[in-house]
């Protein structure tokens, strides 16, 4: 286990221990005994490949090994562990992380670890990180006092060429000392960490860390580690806890996948004992390739740390109301719901102190983050009445989240803790409550750094030059030809041609850039025909950001081109996460899922892909094939943009040495959020895909740019390229007309009310929906089939922010019997697109337009332009907006796009006059608005006592 860090001042002994410098690092780590002779470090490098055939040992060789192994096990930790089983101790003379404060940068240090194993005897010590492996060296290791096996400073085997085994006796306790030396090269954070062999696995990891700081720095960086600490509230866990930890437990609810335990436990939470916030974090800017993995982590940690403080915004201490079943009714089409609880569980209703919305950054993580609570019982004169013969009131208990309203949380509490607590339905009893983060996120990104083989792959050359032709396989005359599109143009041919080169040509990662329309996944969907026609032995892995995407490529190529062909090339495998339902994956896309006997999807095998030529899946999914020892020849990221880069790195871990690796992208689209400013500021919020694009020179050869529109109208198209592209988007290509009666932008003003029902965490807007449902009766009565074809569920969209709008939307939809009309949150339709596109603003002129101007709060269309950049974007022929004109031209970052839109739109419902002023407001510089008051705000209750 990683131990925190250590401060030591320059005038510390202990800095000029082992007393050399970088140069003679190489000297100390790999003084070698090969018998009796010591030799230099290449003719120890020789000895050893002259017997090669016999020993089968390569410099680095058990690094790789363990680290393959790592990735390809569903249980990690049986693998490499940071914790001692019970046969070995590993002590060491200093903490792990040390922090150095010192003038001068020339410093060094030795670790002495002290190694205790009853049985097993320790066969290989290894650093295996390559980012500073010149700064670290094995500089000896010593059995019972005697200098033993072969080192040559980054790897150390139990025995050299020349030396005979010393077996020992069995039961015998055995002693080494290991020497790790250190020293660095200039004032800033270096990492590394050792790997302890014993016969077989678990392999046992230390990571070791110096960071050299200089001295006016040491106390800036002390409180800064403090200060992200003291952030979070003291997070309850069962390694933390001084009573019983209960996790819950309950037939009715689906239990964890023992992947994610065993992931969740690989990657603790950054607590005080295992956080550590280095210097060049906090004074470099810049991801490079030396940093990458450790900066990687830090951030990652950071963030992590940072969603923890919004979600613990609501950890308080309340009277819970228990009962066995509760009734909520919908705030959007009045319907209700009814739970009772099984025979020994209960439901208990938390009141929060504070709201829960789409708005507020907490109440945003509450929402999508968090599926369980922790509760522990109050020292009460109450409780401890109740509970005089039960368990101690440290005893914490994990409860599963059934509901979350406004002001109020559902939670179901396991039959264990009603029977340990004593609890009773329909009584009142007086909790702490701790909100539990889902980790799993975390965990899987921090795993694809660490599976990540060479840091290499995202640090390519920027100024690579191609130097020879590539074969163009567009003019081929082979038996797929057929299949191929003509309508490619230039810069797609050029996009097409690099995709499917011949892998032994080396090319670093290809970018195909473009905003929307322009062809990105009519351009891959080509070049995936080609590569898996061409060679019958390339296996492609496509992955998207989102499923709505994966499914995409399924439904509009591949479901055409395998049942007009039969080949078998042709059929993807599309993988879902394994407890998604089924009756929610589209009929098209089910028939080319994994499916187990009982319909239920899950995770590919190795017999699977054995035969396949094309898996679709998502980034986030595409974990589940580390396991499988697959090696794609081509992988494919699209919607690269719209994931963040330790996400994006995910699928990776598959790469092999000529694995193509591709990434497709819109950098003005919907983006992840990211919580913490100095993760933010230092990259974790800036995409693979456009950290490659600010990295290739203008002309490189791997980076293809597409401005040419084949999806909108040209109205549409001048419109989003003036408000998002810069003037970079041209139209072309046979665009579809306008309709007769109606202009290609109109705006609907209306007067309406924003609503946050009893029961709802986001907002909803009656008289919008009113009016979208009759301007969409209008529109479809009026269809013009013979410029727009026959109506059909793509034909019209309809796209709002919050879920309860979009509710409220279809139920007066259902009323008029206006069916086939998709109705979606913005959230879920990137990569879709329909004729016409209808969108509802539903914020109003009563939002607090302090609370938009400082990112305080998000109203969606009003603060978010990727947002509407994303609904905008949708449509190929109409755009027609529903809203309150004075709320988008006054409140927000948005108000000066929607004056554009205005100057571009017809616009119905406000007197022009009016709107002229508003106009001419929105475009105005804005002075700083003060704190203002709120007449619509609730009555204030002073927060709650928040929970130890």
């Amino acid at each position: 286990m990683e131990e925190s860090g250590q401060d030591i001042s320059e005038k510390s002994g202990s800095i000029t221990e082992g007393n050399f410098t970088t140069k003679q690092l190489r000297c100390a780590m790999a003084d070698v005994r090969l018998g009796n002779e010591d030799l230099e470090p290449e003719s120890a490098v020789e000895a050893m490949e002259i017997v090669d055939g016999v020993m089968s040992f390569r410099r680095g060789a058990f690094a790789r090994r363990v680290h393959r192994d790592w990735i390809h096990s569903r249980d990690p930790r049986a693998i490499l562990t940071d914790t001692d089983p019970s046969s070995i101790a590993i002590g060491v003379n200093s903490d792990l992380n040390i922090r150095i404060g010192a003038h001068r940068s020339n410093c060094t240090w030795v670790w002495h670890f002290e190694v205790r194993t009853m049985g097993r005897p320790l066969k290989n010590v290894a650093l295996c990180l390559e980012a500073h492996k010149d700064n670290f060296g094995i500089k000896s290791i010593h059995r019972d006092g005697v200098r033993i096996g072969y080192n040559d400073g980054q790897e150390w085997h139990d025995h050299g060429p020349y030396e005979p085994r010393r077996e020992p006796i069995p039961g015998s306790v055995m002693s080494y000392r290991v020497d790790i030396c250190f020293a660095s090269s200039g004032h800033g954070t270096y990492r590394q960490n050792i790997l302890f062999g014993f016969e077989g696995y678990p392999v046992i990891r230390r990571k070791i860390c110096a960071d050299i700081v200089p001295l006016d720095d040491l106390s800036r960086l002390n409180e800064a580690t403090k200060y992200f600490l003291n952030q979070t509230a003291h997070v309850w866990s069962s390694r933390n806890s001084n009573g019983d930890y209960h996790p819950f437990e309950s037939p009715f609810v689906p239990v964890k996948d023992p992947w994610e335990k065993n992931l969740s436990k690989v990657y603790p939470y950054p607590g005080e004992e295992m956080f550590t916030l280095s210097h060049a974090t906090l004074t470099e800017n810049c991801l490079t390739r030396s940093n990458y993995r450790g900066r990687m982590h830090e951030l990652i940690a950071v963030e992590e740390l940072a969603r923890h403080e919004q979600v613990a915004r609501y950890n308080s201490v309340v009277q819970l109301r228990l009962t066995s079943c509760y009734i909520l009714s919908s705030d959007t089409d009045g319907s209700t719901t009814a739970k009772y609880a099984p025979l020994g569980e209960l439901f208990a209703q938390l009141p929060l102190g504070r709201g829960v919305s789409e708005d507020m950054k907490s109440g945003r993580l509450l929402l999508r983050g968090c599926n369980n609570i922790l509760i522990k019982l109050c020292n009460t004169e109450e409780n401890l009445e109740q509970n005089a013969t039960g368990p101690p009131s440290t005893d914490i208990f994990e409860a599963h989240v059934e509901d979350k309203c406004n002001y109020m949380i559902y939670a179901r509490l396991s039959k264990f803790c009603v029977e340990r607590l004593n609890l009773k339905p329909d009584t009142d009893v007086k909790m702490c409550v701790q909100f539990v983060l889902n980790r799993m996120p975390f965990c899987e990104w921090q795993r694809a750094v660490d599976c990540l083989p060479d840091t290499g792959l995202v640090f390519p050359d920027p100024h690579f030059q191609l130097s020879i032709r590539l074969p163009s396989v567009l003019e081929s005359n082979g038996e797929w030809s057929d299949l191929l599109d003509n309508r490619l143009n230039d810069k797609q041919r050029e996009a097409v041609t690099l995709m499917v080169a011949p892998n032994e040509i080396y090319l670093p990662p290809i970018l195909l850039l473009g905003p929307y329309g322009t062809g990105k996944t009519f351009t891959i969907a080509q070049a995936l025909l080609i590569m898996l026609l061409q060679n019958p032995l390339n296996k492609v892995l496509l992955c998207t950001q989102s499923n709505s995407a994966a499914d995409l490529y399924v439904k509009e190529f591949f479901d055409a081109w395998f049942t007009s062909t039969n080949e078998q090339r042709l059929k993807p495998m599309r993988i879902y996460y394994k407890r998604r339902l089924r009756n929610t994956v589209h009929p098209v896309v089910r028939k080319y899922c994994l499916t187990d006997p009982n319909g239920y999807f899950r995770d590919p095998t190795k017999e699977d892909i054995e035969n396949c030529g094309l898996i679709v899946t998502t980034l986030a999914t595409s974990s589940c094939l580390t396991a499988l020892d697959f090696q794609p020849t081509h992988i494919v990221i699209d919607e690269a943009a719209q994931a963040l880069e330790c996400e994006a790195i995910t699928p990776l871990a598959l790469v092999g040495q000529r694995t193509r690796l591709i990434l497709s992208g819109d950098q003005m689209q919907l983006a992840p959020e990211v919580y913490s400013d100095l993760s933010k500021e230092r990259g974790l919020g800036m995409s693979l895909l456009e950290r490659l694009h600010n990295l290739y020179s203008p002309r490189h050869p791997c980076r293809v740019s597409l401005c040419q529109n084949y999806r909108s109208h040209a109205a549409i198209v001048q419109l989003t390229s003036n408000l998002f592209y810069g003037n970079e988007i041209e139209p072309s290509g046979p665009l579809l007309p306008e309709h007769p009666n109606l202009k290609p932008l109109i705006f609907y003003a209306v007067a309406g009310t924003e609503v946050q029902g009893e029961h709802s965490t986001g907002f909803y807007n009656d008289e919008e929906a009113v009016e979208l449902a009759k301007r969409i009766a209008y529109l479809k009565s009026c269809w013009p089939d013979n410029e727009w074809g026959p109506f059909s569920e793509d034909s019209i969209g309809v796209l709002a922010h919050y879920a309860e709008q979009v509710a409220r939307i279809r139920n007066e939809l259902r009323k008029r019997k206006l069916f086939s009309v998709n109705v979606e949150r913005v959230l879920n339709v990137q990569g879709k697109q329909f004729t016409a596109v209808f969108i509802s603003t539903v914020r109003t002129r009563n939002c607090c337009r302090y609370s938009a101007e400082n990112s305080v709060s998000d109203y969606g269309f009003l603060t978010n332009p990727r947002l509407l950049n994303t609904a905008i974007t949708r449509a190929k022929a109409l755009v027609a907006v529903v809203g309150d004109p004075i709320a988008l031209l006054n409140t927000g970052p948005c108000r000066s796009l929607w004056g554009k839109y205005f100057q571009n739109a017809t616009v119905r419902g406000i007197p022009h006059f009016q709107l002229k002023q508003h106009m001419i407001r929105s475009m105005a510089p804005q002075v700083p608005l003060g704190v203002p008051l709120n007449p619509l705000a609730r009555e204030f209750v002073p927060r709650q006592t928040q929970a130890d």
